[in-house]
């Protein structure tokens, strides 16, 4: 992938504030936009300007413990780009440009813009029990009228980097009936991406999959005109495997993790060999690499821990991260970041960075433009 005539490998974060006591999921406060909140009123957005560093974890700001901003934080760390969705919070589609216009510009970090196409019914017009049909031709128009209003909205901004449809809309976790009918979904996909590209031509369109390789055959037949696969992964500290050759022989697309690794089932030592594995993996299936030559990188899961899967969004899940995690649990998730909360009081702007942090900022991207890994 090329921006502005250069190479761009994607060093990115799926960045999205949760602050203690909202989940989506109810049995708390409603989520809020982190890209307009700022709840100490003080004419700075919350997470992105006002976060700082508790580095001897007493969950106080002391003197010596400044704000800093996630934003900068991120910087520091080598991100280039974070994930959005612009329909996150529906019924609200706005996107704070001037936000995003100062991630680019002061902070140099891009925006790959996503819709969430029907996941978890967002868009679609259907409840949330009855989940997206994309057999409707109705919720298809809802749909699309807000991918629509997505592109027309972002698309001749500088911080923006590709488009991207769904979240892992082919898991009937997501609430779709994607994999009951594989082949309306793909064709819709393509529908999607062709709307796309005749409103913007420079930016490109990935779709957000999930799982494994029994999809592409469906994505290469019905939906040819989307230009990434975007994959959402957690398959373990040794990488992604035969992905890579799948893809490429299956649908012949390019690959970026639009999720990868994660804090599931280790500990915080796991969390770090988690994700260098990972990274390495797709640094080594990079043009250039001795790999399969397809990957455009990855966007990290997460940036900051949540409290709400577990079911209980004013209380963190009671897990010693000196210990392993047991798999198979709601509450893993809630341990996925490269930030912690500390002990709430302080949310949403406390941050305990963890060693993984150190981890890319020290190690994987303190030389981004070094060759590929052999």
């Amino acid at each position: 992938m090329f921006v502005d005539g250069a190479p761009y490998f994607v060093r990115g974060m799926g960045y999205v504030i949760n602050p203690v006591g909202e989940s989506p999921e109810g049995g708390g406060r409603p989520w809020t936009d982190w890209a307009f909140s700022d709840v100490n009123h003080n004419g700075r957005i919350d997470g992105p300007f006002d976060a700082w560093v508790d580095a001897n974890q007493n969950n106080k700001q002391d003197p010596d413990e400044p704000t800093v901003g996630d934003f900068q934080l991120m910087k520091e760390m080598g991100v280039n780009t974070i994930r959005w969705y612009c329909n996150a919070y529906p019924p609200n589609q706005k996107t704070n440009k001037e936000l995003f216009r100062e991630l680019f510009e002061k902070y140099g970090i891009r925006v790959v813009a996503g819709d969430y196409f029907g996941a978890y019914a967002i868009a679609s017009g259907a409840t949330y029990e009855q989940g997206t049909d994309y057999r409707d031709p109705v919720q298809q128009e809802k749909m699309l009228a807000s991918v629509r209003q997505m592109v027309l909205e972002n698309k001749d901004e500088p911080y923006l980097l590709l488009w991207l449809l769904g979240n892992e809309n082919n898991l009937s976790l997501t609430h779709t009936n994607a994999s009951q009918y594989p082949e309306a979904y793909a064709r819709f996909l393509n529908r999607a991406a062709q709307l796309i590209h005749e409103l913007d031509g420079k930016h490109p369109v990935a779709l957000s999959h999930g799982g494994g390789s029994e999809f592409l055959k469906f994505y290469k037949q019905f939906a040819p005109d989307v230009d990434i696969l975007g994959a959402n992964a957690y398959m373990g500290a040794y990488g992604f495997g035969l992905f890579w050759k799948d893809v490429r022989k299956d649908y012949g697309k390019p690959i970026l993790y639009t999720e990868y690794a994660g804090n599931e089932n280790v500990t915080e030592k796991g969390q770090v060999a988690y994700h260098r594995g990972c990274w390495r993996d797709i640094e080594k299936n990079r043009a250039g690499g001795s790999g399969a030559g397809n990957a455009l990188g990855g966007l990290a899961q997460e940036w900051l821990d949540r409290w709400w899967p577990g079911g209980d969004p004013d209380h963190h899940a009671t897990v010693d991260m000196s210990q392993s995690i047991s798999s198979g649990h709601a509450w893993n998730q809630e341990y996925a970041g490269f930030c912690t909360q500390g002990d709430g009081s302080q949310s949403p702007f406390l941050r305990q960075l963890r060693p993984v942090y150190y981890l890319y900022k020290d190690e994987l991207w303190k030389n981004p433009d070094k060759p590929p890994a052999p």
